[in-house]
């Protein structure tokens, strides 16, 4: 139980912050349900 509560008990350096930074690409991974291909998609799906 304790090292389950020390989960919490820890810091990121300014070094960490900016290589977490990185990894934001700016684009979703998510589709955009009013993108004409993505719905095309979807509806050939099922057949």
């Amino acid at each position: 139980m304790i090292d389950t509560a020390q989960i919490y008990k820890f810091q990121l350096s300014a070094e960490d912050m900016s290589q977490i930074a990185a990894l934001d690409t700016k684009q979703t991974l998510f589709s955009s349900h009013r993108d004409p291909a993505f719905v095309e998609m979807i509806l050939q799906y099922g057949n």
